[in-house]
Parts: structure tokens; sequence; C-alpha cells
């Protein structure tokens, strides 16, 4: 089945008639009518019905112009996309980053959208991955990079990491550290039965890694407080008011500063999945494609120089 077909197809049905099509199409007959026996027995289906008239379609010739008409819009509007795309990357991109990445992303790639792509207008917007995936399904983001992708298998999503969450306290809390201000020592799980903490919003992806883990109860029950704010959150955890389990870029210059620390955790999963997803009910755009090459560039970047600790 090929588009020529699928036209053919469709001025035989809005003209009723293979003699008229074929003059609208500047086909000779017997050629438009063999491109039509070809499609029929491609579909295994009787699309027209003979007439003294003309012809007029089927049951299985209606259901099948709606296929039609769709598959030829969607192939216009794909290499009307791929033309814009090869000329110029412009418009306006609304981009969606997780409040921990979009602190140390936001500035490298407001500068290289700049420099790379001066015509694209960049709209960034930091959430909750509960707020993204409904601005995803709405349509008000393009992009995002959301936690825990995969539990919305409708939203085509692009796989970028698994990211580690670890113990986070006060200084000197668990000894000596890395370049990355990462404990020498991990911890076992066994602590967090024994210490209070102090949690960003808990999303439905990570409560069912929590609740899939042997030390699920012990992580459950020793949540205290929950803080939908992370500068409140790490000064209360810099004045031993309590632990948490975040990722290591979302405390990454307090642990440089000394004034937090941070430990693996032994005996426990604690990663989360990173992913570049689009909405689906828009299509990309040149872009959109270009910012998502943008994001991916940076992140692969912040991983080579230690800034994402991922698994």
């Amino acid at each position: 089945m090929d588009e020529a077909q699928l036209r053919a197809f469709l001025a035989i049905v809005e003209c009723q008639s293979i003699t008229k099509a074929s003059e609208e199409l500047g086909l000779a007959q017997p050629s438009l009518s063999q491109q039509l026996l070809r499609l029929e027995d491609e579909l295994g289906a009787k699309l027209f019905d003979r007439t003294s008239r003309g012809v007029s379609p089927t049951a299985a010739g209606h259901l099948f112009k709606d296929h039609a008409e769709h598959i030829l819009q969607s192939t216009r509007r794909a290499r009307d996309e791929l033309r814009r795309s090869t000329k110029t990357s412009a418009g306006e991109v609304a981009l969606g980053l997780p409040i921990s990445l979009g602190h140390l992303m936001g500035h490298p790639l407001i500068r290289a959208a700049r420099a790379e792509f001066p015509d694209i207008k960049l709209r960034i917007r930091q959430a909750v991955a509960s707020d993204h995936f409904r601005s995803l399904e709405e349509g008000s983001l393009q992009v995002a990079l959301v936690y825990y992708a995969e539990d919305l298998w409708h939203l085509p999503a692009e796989h970028i990491g698994d990211e580690t969450l670890f113990l986070i306290g006060p200084r000197d809390a668990f000894g000596a550290v890395d370049a990355n201000g990462i404990a020498l020592e991990p911890v076992d799980a066994e602590i967090l039965r024994r210490i209070d903490l102090l949690m960003p919003p808990i999303g439905k992806g990570l409560l069912r890694r929590i609740n899939q883990q042997p030390h699920g109860e012990a992580i459950r029950l020793s949540i205290r407080t929950e803080i939908d704010s992370l500068s409140l959150l790490k000064s209360l955890l810099a004045s031993g008011d309590g632990y948490s389990l975040l990722p290591h870029v979302g405390v990454r210059e307090e642990l440089v500063a000394g004034t937090l620390a941070a430990a693996r955790v032994t005996g426990i999963d604690l990663k989360r999945s990173v992913s570049l997803v689009r909405t689906p009910v828009r299509p990309p755009s040149g872009a959109s494609v270009a910012v998502e090459g943008m994001v991916k560039k940076i992140i692969e970047q912040m991983r080579s120089e230690g800034l994402w600790v991922v698994a």
C-alpha cells in the first residue's frame, strides 16, 4: 500500500466513478482500475460496489476511507515538519524539569538554547512528576524529564538513566567522604528503622518502590514529616533535625560545602528511573526535537563530570 493507491481510492470515493477519478488524477482508466484491484487484494476486502451509474463504497470502503485520510494527513504533517526542521529550528517549546535536576540544568540549558537555537523560545517549568504527567497529557508541556515514566505506558518515553537516592544527614554523620561528598562506607538499611525521616512529597512511583522493599515498612514508619520545600528540608537536615532520602544532585552544593553528608544504603534498592517524555497529543516539532537533543547532551555532560550520580 502506498500514497498513490490511497489517493486513487479517495478520488474514486469522491467522484463515485472510476472514469471521472482517472480524469481528475490524470491517469489512464485501466491503470487506475489495476491500482484499485491491487489495493483490494492487499486489504482482502471489496471496497466498492459497481453499478450502472458508477461505484459506491461498501461497508469496508467506508471504514477504510477514514483510515486512508488519517494516513495521508499524518504523512503530510510528518513531511512538512521534517522540511521545516531541516531549514531551521524555531518556535516555542514548553519543557518540564524535576525540581532537583532543574536547579542544576537550568543555566546550561538556557545558555545552549541561546547559542545554538536563537529562534527557539524556551519555557521551563519545574514541578513534581505527577504535575508534569498531567501537563503532558493535556499538551501544555511538549516534553519533560520525569521519574518513573514506565508507569504510564501511553506516554512516549526514552529512558535516560537510573538515579540513586542517598541517605542525607548533617555534616560528619557518615564519616569520610569522596570527591562527590558521598561517604566512603555505605550504611545498612537497618538504620532506617532507627531514624526520623524528613521527606519531600512522595510520588506514587517512589511509594510503590518502597512498598516492594524488605525494609519498606521501616521507611514508611520512619517518615515523620513531608516538606514541599527543598530549601527548608535541607536547612532542617543541616541543623540535625532528621535525615532524608534524596538524589545527590539535589544536595550537591551542600555536600561540597560540607554542610550535609550523604551515604549509600545497602540492603535496599533506592534507584528511580529518569526518562525524557513527549506529549501524546501534539506531534513533535523541529524545535521540540532540538530541545530534547540539548537536554540529553547536558545530562550526559553532567554524568561524565560527576555532577549527576546515577546507578
